[in-house]
């Protein structure tokens, strides 16, 4: 019994342990790549911004992480989004 509780707690400290990058608005695209450049893909580079995209890494990941996109304005972090959202359907209700 002993040795089950403490595989169990071992186990939960391995899964609890991984540190969570941690991207803020105003972050430097320097910054931001150096930190994260095995986590992220390029997806646009123009005069106005810079995207990069960051999904799920890991082939055998635990938990499924959403695919975020990062925008750059002038080297700094302006934006964080999941992309395109989907539109809202409003369903209007009459009676006549």
């Amino acid at each position: 019994m002993k040795k089950l509780s403490f595989l169990s707690l071992l186990l939960l400290f391995f899964m609890t342990s991984c540190k969570v990058p941690v991207y803020s608005l105003g972050m430097s695209e320097d910054e931001f790549t150096a930190h994260h450049k095995w986590a992220t893909d390029l997806v646009e580079k123009s005069a106005e911004r810079t995207v990069y995209k960051r999904g799920n890494t890991s082939a055998v990941a635990l938990v499924a992480q959403p695919v975020m996109y990062y925008y750059f304005v002038n080297g700094k972090l302006v934006r964080i989004d999941e992309g395109e959202r989907k539109p809202y359907v409003v369903v209007e209700h009459t009676s006549n």
